[in-house]
């Protein structure tokens, strides 16, 4: 009896694979397809009772990617994206900003991402099918292997990929975020004018915006995150000013790839606020404790006992020890 048991237990394990299999090829055409197709819409997201929407339209050529976004409600703001340069129109402060750096607007936001090196750390599993925006749809659910971390369930056009809607999910499965398209239109071609800014800008002030430093630059720190999730490494780590701070604050950036939390380091100053214990918006949470007379503020969509459990854990360390 011990044979035909281990066969079958051998076919539904590779019965397992090859439908994750089929997911991870799901999402890599996903992937595809919202840097390669041209279409434009109306993309409606909801976060924290808040619901906003936006026009959005997307084109790629050989040269790259364009994109311009046009909130609907809510503050004026328009966004022009040439592949890394973006530029943001805010006609209530009369202001431009302009910066070179990687725009992720929520549909974009999982396209940089090789999800096959993720499967220690999250499932991947197809669940079934539906409509969104008029159009056929294959659902995937993204689901972690531990309570670090939110969960994903996507809607992919069944004809060519795109992603149509995405939710991301609580530890009990609930929605704590919500984007999805009202309506999409998959085309041939975008007319440039279609990509052109229609605000006024006259007379307005225009800023350009400092570049991310580059996490290759290590930074000398004495600080050690002791405790960081199974799959979370260190990113980056820099040092910049904060916001009404006196003094600039050591920033790390620890990510699974698809989740992500951010730890800042700032000496306590009289000007400087203690913040102490959790706090938390919509899918955000925060965690704060006071260390060796510095505030330690984690934040990150992630659980509120993640970014607790890592707040704990950093520690001081001799300048001579590495982390």
């Amino acid at each position: 009896m011990k044979r035909p048991l281990f066969f079958l237990v051998a076919c539904l394990y590779l019965g397992v694979a090859a439908a994750d299999e089929d997911v991870l090829a799901m999402l890599g055409r996903m992937q595809e397809a919202v840097q390669h197709l041209n279409y434009q819409g109306t993309l409606v997201y909801f976060q924290g009772g808040q619901v906003q929407s936006m026009h959005i339209v997307h084109k790629a050529d050989d040269k790259g990617e364009y994109e311009r976004l046009v909130n609907l409600n809510g503050p004026a703001r328009e966004v022009i994206r040439n592949n890394n340069v973006v530029t943001c129109y805010m006609p209530d402060h009369k202001s431009v900003l302009v910066g070179e750096r990687q725009y992720n607007n929520v549909l974009s936001k999982l396209v940089a991402n090789d999800f096959s090196t993720f499967q220690d750390y999250y499932q991947f599993q197809a669940d079934g099918e539906d409509r969104v925006a008029g159009l056929k749809a294959q659902r995937v659910l993204i689901k972690p292997r531990d309570t670090y971390r939110y969960g994903y369930r996507l809607w992919l056009d069944q004809a060519n990929g795109l992603l149509l809607k995405s939710d991301l999910l609580a530890e009990d499965g609930q929605s704590l975020e919500q984007a999805m398209f009202a309506d999409i239109a998959v085309v041939e071609h975008i007319p440039d004018t279609l990509l052109a800014p229609t605000t006024a800008s006259e007379g307005f002030a225009w800023f350009k915006q400092e570049k991310t430093p580059d996490p290759a630059q290590a930074v000398e720190s004495v600080w050690r995150i002791a405790r960081l999730p199974v799959g979370f490494a260190i990113t980056s780590r820099y040092h910049h000013p904060l916001p009404d701070s006196d003094t600039p604050a050591e920033h790390v950036i620890a990510s699974d790839g698809l989740a992500s939390v951010s730890v800042y380091i700032e000496k306590l100053t009289e000007n400087l606020k203690r913040f102490v214990g959790s706090s938390n918006m919509g899918a955000m949470n925060a965690y704060g404790t006071v260390v060796d007379n510095h505030q330690i503020t984690v934040i990150g969509e992630v659980p509120g006992g993640t970014v607790e459990m890592i707040a704990h854990s950093v520690t001081r360390q001799p300048k001579d020890a590495k982390q």
